[in-house]
């Protein structure tokens, strides 16, 4: 009998796997604001540990994705106590917690985002219907 072995990573590890840093925007930091990842990393993360650990195997794809999700397009700068506001909303939605009416407006605007950057990541199917799965529950 087999068991089922899902990708296991955080955000720290998928980015060390992935050989990647998070990405600053210096701009962001002249105005006193943080470098913001629209689809946040953290949702990254949730979306590839609901999959089979092989379910990806050529080699760079894990650079591939996050490459994908440390450009411009998916970057913002965004003030320090909004960028908290939201990292919460996200951890909360991960976490199958209730969301308040505040935290289902971050959501969606992530959903959004996502709705309009997605098509332009190719392959990842099954990666797409995780990320989707999890920011439909909003």
């Amino acid at each position: 009998m087999s068991t089922k072995v899902n990708y296991n990573f955080t955000v720290p590890s998928l980015l060390e796997k992935a050989g990647r840093s998070r990405k600053r925007d210096p701009e962001c930091g002249r105005n006193n604001a943080h470098t913001d990842h629209i689809v946040e990393l953290q949702l990254v993360v949730a979306a590839l540990n609901t999959l089979r650990k092989d379910t990806y195997w050529s080699e760079g794809w894990l650079t591939r994705l996050v490459d994908f999700f440390n450009e411009g397009r998916n970057l913002q700068c965004l003030a320090s106590g909004r960028n908290q506001l939201k990292g919460t909303a996200v951890g909360k939605l991960i976490r199958g917690e209730r969301l308040s009416n505040e935290d289902r407006r971050w959501i969606i605007s992530i959903r959004d985002r996502w709705n309009t950057i997605g098509e332009d990541l190719e392959g990842f199917k099954k990666f797409k219907r995780a990320l989707d799965a999890i920011l439909d529950r909003v």
